[in-house]
């Protein structure tokens, strides 16, 4: 196995009509990207079929799991499992690292 290392500081906002995505890595059964989401913005709810960390690097927002929403901000970390549906809102510039677990 080879190590995989991406400087996330040295990424550039990703920011296209509010919303952003960038991959940074891909492993076979796990991938990594910068979600970036300006603030008022959000990525509307959806249902995905793997299981997803979210890591908040910077900014502030919302993270709605099925019935539940939770604050989110700098350090936060969140967990929602396979099958959920989910979205996420910023409040202020929002930087996310999703890790998806295949």
């Amino acid at each position: 196995m080879a190590i995989q290392i991406v400087e996330t500081t040295d990424l550039q906002n990703s920011l296209s009509a509010g919303v952003g995505l960038t991959p940074l890595i891909d492993a076979g059964r796990v991938r990594a990207l910068a979600l970036d989401v300006a603030a008022g913005h959000g990525v509307a709810p959806c249902r995905m079929s793997l299981t997803v960390l979210y890591y908040v690097v910077e900014g502030q927002g919302h993270l709605r799991v099925g019935d539940e929403q939770a604050e989110l901000r700098r350090g936060s970390l969140a967990v929602v499992p396979a099958g959920a549906v989910r979205s996420i809102s910023a409040v202020a510039p929002m930087r996310v690292l999703a890790v998806q677990v295949l």
